[in-house]
């Protein structure tokens, strides 16, 4: 990540294809996404999401949940575990809603995807994703890095 300033922390903006990783065994990547997980929990790296990333890890969750992957009980416990991680959710506007829009627009992603990296730009931090396709159309937006590259000489 872009220290900038020498002591400043690391920032980054994370998705839920990152965040899920935390909680469903088995996941692709689930090595790097932990480190992060630590990274974070640890204050080292300053973590942001939008309001969308909740929906989204429970949405998930439950899925794992119907496929027999996760029990419920589970995948509650880990839900209330996330809010003491140290993730920053930032608040949307409904001018950051045009914003957004129009990010979705030019990159052609779902406005669920341009709000990461709406937000990612916003925070001047890079947006960490396991979304290939949110990767590389994204770039033109802000900086992204691949979760599957992330590696702790980044940090």
């Amino acid at each position: 990540m872009d220290k900038g300033r020498q002591g400043e922390k690391s920032k980054v903006v994370i998705d839920a294809s990152v965040a899920v990783k935390w909680i469903i065994p088995g996941e692709p990547w689930e090595a790097q996404a932990r480190a992060l997980k630590e990274k974070i929990a640890s204050m080292k790296v300053e973590a942001y999401a939008p309001p969308l990333l909740l929906y989204e890890v429970a949405s998930v969750i439950l899925k794992s949940v119907s496929a027999g992957i996760l029990k419920l009980s589970d995948g509650i416990e880990a839900l209330k575990a996330m809010e003491h991680l140290g993730l920053n959710i930032q608040t949307t506007s409904w001018n950051d809603l045009a914003e957004i829009l129009t990010i979705a627009a030019a990159t052609k992603l779902t406005v669920y995807d341009a709000a990461y990296l709406h937000l990612s730009k916003r925070m001047k931090a890079k947006l960490i994703t396991a979304d290939s396709k949110l990767k590389k159309r994204g770039e033109s937006v802000t900086a992204t890095i691949l979760l599957k590259d992330l590696g702790n000489e980044i940090f």
